[in-house]
């Protein structure tokens, strides 16, 4: 079960196509921040995603990495 919700994450960032805020990720998808941040944390670790800190609000960017990134 918690591979898809990986996988669910992950295509939602993929369609979106640019920097979302964590916690609008959140509200979106009805879960958590901290169950969200753990799953993107994976991710970032596998390479998928790029998660960004924001310096003035403290805000958490998350980015899916795709094919256009490498080409």
């Amino acid at each position: 079960m918690f591979g898809r919700r990986k996988d669910l994450v992950y295509k939602v960032l993929a369609t979106k196509k640019r920097a979302v805020a964590l916690h609008k990720l959140s509200a979106e998808l009805e879960t958590p921040t901290p169950t969200l941040l753990k799953t993107v944390r994976e991710l970032e670790s596998e390479g998928l995603v790029e998660v960004f800190y924001g310096r003035e609000k403290a805000a958490i960017m998350v980015r899916a990495k795709t094919l256009e990134d490498y080409i």
